[in-house]
């Protein structure tokens, strides 16, 4: 008796969330988001030196694991920035390369070597 009542219910409940979503995204189309510009700047900083600035955040892809990501900033702070910082996993590092990883992430990859280059090299 009781699968008698359920059988409907589940059917006719499945149609009409089915139309109200048809009918949601006919009324209320997906807006389509026009894409921005670059914008390109000066900035001046405290010893009067100006460098260019591109509002785009190149990002290099870092991996998915976290040792994937602390592997390819370390290729990356070697290379591009001349220093070099141990992995290993003593909670002090793992904490460093944590906020290394999401600064990347949030100013891109031009901001993020300028920060971190040697003050010698900064020139370039």
């Amino acid at each position: 008796m009781y699968m008698e009542v359920y059988v409907p219910y589940v059917i006719g409940s499945s149609v009409t969330a089915f139309l109200g979503k048809v009918a949601y995204s006919y009324l209320y189309p997906e807006e389509v988001v026009e894409v921005k510009e670059d914008i390109e700047y000066n900035l001046v900083d405290s010893n009067l030196n100006e460098r260019n600035v591109n509002s785009d955040k190149y990002k290099k892809d870092l991996g998915t694991s976290f040792r994937e990501k602390m592997e390819t900033l370390q290729k990356i702070l070697r290379i591009e920035c001349k220093r070099d910082y141990p992995i290993n996993n003593t909670k002090k590092v793992r904490a460093k390369w944590i906020r290394y990883i999401k600064e990347y992430e949030n100013i891109g990859h031009k901001e993020f070597v300028y920060n971190h280059t040697s003050k010698p090299y900064k020139s370039r």
